[in-house]
């Protein structure tokens, strides 16, 4: 699912034909021309940006739909992009589009081989900033629908969230795509224009303009000529769900708790410092996981030491005095450092630290300079076992005595905590417990270890699932080691940010969860209307249960009740 609601109507197909543009050398004395034709677009697009985020701004549902054309905006000033398509123009001698074509190849390449989901997904913006680029250098306009039929439901392989944005006054009632996940800026701006979308629905290809469609954003699916008792099924939830719609949007932010009244911490995941001021504006009670290493190498070289002190103090006073806790990097096979992409898995997160003290000493540094402006927490990714945790207790004790020599102000009592991704952390965070002061479960990376499936091989991706009794097990065996212990323990893997699979987390005793900003409000509203006693009950039963099929139709049912 990408937008909850329930929309009725006929198909329309959205097709932008691909930009077919002419790529030629220039002569020497026609590249100053070229450049200022191309910042002539970068300039019109920026423009078009702008306007689109104040329109934004003005919604009462807008502010995350803003903050998404902040990061089409930082695009258009990146160096990686701009700077090296005007190197390109400089040095190869060829026209706007096609060094336009040659960076914006070589980045979605690289996009591609991540696994992240929600890194993954920024692929989309890129495309969207690509083809505004190209229709500004050519001075065409956008292309656009002129008639749409009434409850129209926009339906393609990929719709840009700029293309949804210019449609917003017209008779759009829904969208489904083909590609995308609920990560993706279309699914956000979906949200933020309350429209109902489905995306990653790759049995659209079929449908064709005109068809009769009903999008279930709420259970996330699409229905294509749907029977008369279903048509008139959903046309009286529909009726229903519209009315508790209008009155909600005038209600103050409402507490995290389940309906029996049991408290539930909801916090955020950021991969960049920019959204922790969209994370705060949510409304979102703390930044339980701040990924430090995309912003650490943004350049593809490492910041310095006052850079980032000054950074991670930014996103302190943008957080208002909500605690952020700061992983350290996790360099993985997904990610670039200065040396280029790691292509060992073994070695990364705390891993990766240990063998390059120098980094890791520079990023403590700065995390304890800038803890003086708020609450600041230290997680260690990838940690498997006491050994590497005591050394890295010896490293940050190097570090504030440092600081100490230095005489520069940080706050010494920082909770550090430790990750539990790998099975053998899962096994022994117990013993880790004695010295850490929080632990966060990252049930991605845990569930790829445990089950040995590599999330980026399409061929074994759908062997990938948070239902599987080993993993139920294996989070029931940590709830109970670490119950004892009195140690806070959070999850922050996407198991906590599909309903589902996080009420699965609920009923296993795990109550403090965090999830993309994407993911917050369907999460929020999920917690609000279970009861915390019917999940434990749920959770009991699912433990005995052997298929994870089985597993996940029965949690679905008890969550949406169906």
């Amino acid at each position: 699912m990408a937008s909850v609601g329930i929309a009725i109507g006929k198909a329309v197909r959205a097709f932008d034909p691909l930009f077919v543009s002419f790529n030629f050398k220039l002569r020497p004395d026609q590249v100053r021309k070229e450049i200022e034709r191309f910042r002539g677009s970068v300039e019109k697009s920026r423009e078009q940006l702008k306007r689109m985020q104040n329109e934004l701004k003005k919604k009462k549902s807008g502010p995350e739909s803003s903050f998404l054309i902040d990061a089409h905006l930082l695009v258009l000033q990146d160096r990686l992009f701009v700077d090296r398509i005007i190197e390109k123009i400089e040095t190869d001698y060829i026209n706007s589009e096609w060094a336009i074509q040659q960076v914006s190849d070589d980045l979605f390449q690289a996009y591609d081989r991540l696994n992240d989901e929600y890194l993954r997904e920024r692929r989309g913006d890129l495309d969207d900033i690509v083809r505004r680029l190209l229709h500004n250098l050519q001075s065409k306009p956008l292309p656009s629908f002129k008639k749409l039929p009434y409850d129209a439901i926009l339906v393609g392989k990929l719709v840009p969230p700029s293309t949804l944005f210019e449609l917003r006054s017209q008779r759009i009632v829904g969208l489904a795509t083909e590609t995308g996940s609920p990560l993706s800026h279309t699914a956000i701006m979906a949200r933020s224009l309350e429209i109902p979308a489905i995306v990653g629905a790759p049995e659209l290809a079929e449908v064709m303009s005109g068809d009769l469609l009903i999008v279930d954003g709420e259970r996330g699916f699409v229905i294509c000529a749907p029977a008369d008792e279903t048509l008139a099924e959903y046309k009286g939830r529909d009726r229903d769900g519209k009315k508790p719609k209008r009155k909600s949007g005038s209600s103050t932010p409402t507490p995290t708790v389940t309906e029996d009244h049991v408290q539930v911490s909801l916090g955020a995941n950021i991969n960049f410092s920019e959204e922790v001021r969209a994370a705060i504006a949510h409304g979102c009670e703390s930044i339980g996981l701040y990924r430090t290493e995309f912003d650490f190498f943004r350049e593809g070289k490492q910041a310095d030491e006052e850079s980032l002190t000054a950074d991670y103090s930014q996103v302190l006073k943008s957080a208002k005095g909500a605690p952020v806790t700061f992983r350290t990097i996790d360099v993985g096979a997904d990610q670039k450092s200065w040396d280029g992409l790691n292509l060992n898995l073994g070695v990364r997160g705390l891993r990766f630290c240990l063998e390059n003290t120098d980094v890791f000493k520079k990023q403590l540094r700065s995390l304890y300079r800038a803890s003086v402006n708020g609450p600041t927490r230290i997680l260690l990714p990838f940690v498997s076992g006491v050994d590497d945790l005591d050394t890295a207790h010896e490293i940050i004790v190097e570090v504030r005595r440092e600081l100490d020599m230095r005489r520069q102000a940080y706050d010494p009592h920082i909770p550090i905590g430790v990750m539990i991704e790998t099975p053998a952390a899962a096994q022994t965070c117990d013993l880790m417990a004695s010295r850490v002061d929080f632990f966060c479960l990252g049930t991605n990376d845990l569930i790829q270890y445990y089950l040995v499936i590599d999330r980026s091989d399409q061929s074994v991706v759908h062997l990938y699932s948070p239902f599987h009794p080993a993993i139920l097990r294996c989070l029931h065996q940590v709830y109970t080691l670490l119950r004892p212990t009195g140690k806070p323990v959070a999850v922050c893997g996407e198991m906590a940010a599909d309903p589902p699979s996080a009420a699965v987390l609920l009923g296993l005793g795990f109550t403090s969860l965090s999830v993309n900003l994407t993911a917050y409000p369907r999460i929020k509203r999920m917690i609000r209307s279970v009861s915390m006693s019917r999940l434990r009950e749920l959770a009991d039963e699912i433990l005995k249960m052997q298929k994870p099929k089985e597993v996940e139709a029965k949690v679905r049912a008890a969550v949406y009740r169906t």
